[in-house]
């Protein structure tokens, strides 16, 4: 929007009667909880293809486009769809944990150590077993 039609829009908001002003609302948040669910449903859609298809829709979209201006898009497309940089077992498996954890009603104050027996042996997982460095 230019500087004029910022200003004419304010012009308008500001001569509104409130009865105009609760029906903007309505209208702006009902607009927000469409683009919102939307979004839900784009981050759903990419979070269950598989690691190929996702690389192959990144390819398709960057293939119209300049390298310079896409990379930033597709590297956004690719975090969304799970992908992430520099995943290690034992940080997946902590995060996991601390997410099962809390889902379980449980709280930070009662998190066990990260060192802790109950820590390293959630639900029959051994974690230094799967990364080769049990005692």
């Amino acid at each position: 929007m230019t500087e004029a039609e910022i200003d004419a829009l304010a012009g308008t908001l500001a001569d509104m009667t409130e009865d105009q002003e609760a029906a903007l609302q309505v209208s702006l948040l009902a607009i927000k909880a469409e683009r919102a669910r939307r979004e839900e449903e784009r981050l759903a859609r990419l979070r269950a293809l598989t690691d190929e298809e996702v690389v192959e829709e990144a390819l398709e979209f960057a293939e119209d486009y300049r390298v310079e201006a896409v990379v930033p898009k597709v590297l956004a497309m690719l975090r969304d769809a799970g992908f992430v940089r520099g995943a290690v077992l034992e940080r997946a498996y902590r995060e996991g944990y601390e997410r099962g954890f809390y889902d379980a009603g449980g709280s930070a104050e009662s998190l066990p150590d990260a060192d802790g027996e109950d820590y390293v042996r959630c639900r029959g997982y051994d974690l230094r077993e799967i990364e080769g460095k049990a005692p």
